[in-house]
């Protein structure tokens, strides 16, 4: 096997890179779009904002240690109205004026009443509501990714379409110049179709540059660069029709809030149980705050537990759970009103698609025709019976009607999908 020279290797390297064409599905898009969004990181930090704050309240748990200090002057000491047992040699009890003080103070918590975990349930049911409202604000750009695809396709379909009428009119002149060589046609008439040339091909120019702007939007929307010739795979949408279950995110962010409302209960149950705690304080104090008659910089310490009941709240925690219950409810409406608004849309788009094929079989009907007509036309105008506006203006009609037959089938791949979004199966 004969083996190519080095240089045409080279050559053609960068050139099959060039000419290899992207291709994405929507879902692709879809993905890539929510990636690159700057809200996508937000489901990150608030994880890491959760971890810190359940860290912070399992730690609570531990025993508080803190240090206090304290001096004080007063303006007078207590006097008993009565002589004191005193000790030998002494004859008054003298009680300092000022008081210096320095403790470390311990306190822990034996029992909460359930406290701890109530919280800890209430921030890991926020954050389940937190995510699920990123991923709702992410599933807005598939309309947006929509938009961008259909519409370059339908402008690809233009420009086709324009090219065939541009091949058909360059066609038709190649035959107008040889009827004018044998003097039936008009130089005049083939003026005609080459200016008529000139203006498809200024429609095709535009067209791509609609496509470019498209091309760059959507790139900007997936955080992807792409070329003009990118090539997107769309699903099948045979199925597309009626009875679709509805799976958008908002259903389950409503469950999200409705858990995280009514972990709430369990918040109000455990501020009615009993607490239990245990402490211990130890320092030094000027005079002791301990013994009346030690006036000497002295150690002391002190240690015990403590319990607390509120028996009675005068039905604040039945008020609470009432509130939770309403806020439970409007979140059900909430849900309700949401899908109500959903299912009210089904019978416009299933209306909208059937409307579309009937439109797409008339366009069908009406291309054929249109092409008997040109080829009519086109017959006498070589003949020199008909003129080349009378060919060109029944040219921009078969033209037409190409283009609305394909933008109609697009139109209806458009609105399928549309309501597979809607209805969130995409």
């Amino acid at each position: 096997m004969k083996k190519l020279p080095l240089f045409l290797v080279i050559l053609a390297l960068p050139f099959s890179a060039f000419t290899q064409m992207d291709n994405l599905s929507l879902a692709n898009c879809y993905a890539k779009a929510q990636a690159h969004y700057p809200l996508s990181g937000q489901t990150a930090l608030l994880e890491q904002a959760n971890a810190l704050q359940l860290e912070r309240i399992q730690k609570e748990r531990l025993p508080e240690i803190s240090w206090n200090a304290q001096a004080s002057l007063q303006s007078e000491v207590v006097q008993f109205p009565f002589q004191l047992p005193l000790p030998p040699g002494e004859s008054a009890l003298n009680l300092p004026l000022y008081r210096i003080q320095t403790t470390a103070d311990l306190q822990y918590t034996i029992y909460d009443g359930g406290l701890n975990e109530a919280r800890q349930k209430i921030e890991k049911a926020q954050l389940a509501a937190d995510r699920q409202q990123v991923q709702v604000e992410l599933d807005k750009l598939k309309p947006q990714v929509n938009q961008f695809v259909f519409g370059i396709l339908m402008q690809r379909e233009r420009i086709e379409i324009l090219r065939n009428s541009q091949s058909t009119m360059e066609q038709k002149i190649e035959t107008l110049e040889a009827g004018q060589r044998h003097g039936v046609v008009l130089p005049a008439d083939i003026d005609k179709l080459r200016v008529e040339v000139l203006r498809l091909q200024s429609e095709i120019e535009q067209a791509e540059g609609a496509i470019r702007g498209l091309v760059a939007s959507l790139g900007e929307l997936i955080g992807e660069p792409l070329t003009s010739d990118v090539e997107f795979a769309l699903p099948d949408l045979q199925e597309a029709l009626g009875g679709t279950e509805l799976q958008r995110p908002e259903l389950q962010l409503f469950n999200f809030q409705k858990e995280s409302i009514l972990a709430r209960e369990d918040m109000i149950t455990a501020a009615r149980r009993p607490k239990v705690g245990a402490f211990v304080q130890a320092g030094l104090g000027l005079p002791n705050p301990l013994n009346f008659f030690d006036e000497n910089l002295s150690p002391f310490a002190m240690g015990g537990v403590k319990f607390s009941w509120k028996i009675f709240d005068w039905e604040q925690s039945d008020r609470d759970r009432q509130l939770l219950a309403l806020r439970s409810q409007m979140v059900n409406q909430q849900k309700e009103s949401f899908e109500s608004t959903i299912e009210r849309m089904d019978g416009k788009y299933l209306e909208d698609i059937a409307t579309l094929e009937q439109l797409m079989q008339r366009d069908e009907e009406i291309a054929r025709l249109q092409e008997q007509v040109l080829e009519q036309v086109s017959a006498q105008l070589e003949q020199g019976v008909a003129t080349s506006t009378d060919y060109i203006t029944q040219a921009n009609a078969l033209a037409q009607a190409r283009l609305n037959r394909q933008l109609h089938a697009l139109q209806q791949q458009q609105i399928k999908v549309e309501y597979l979004t809607l209805k969130g199966q995409l």
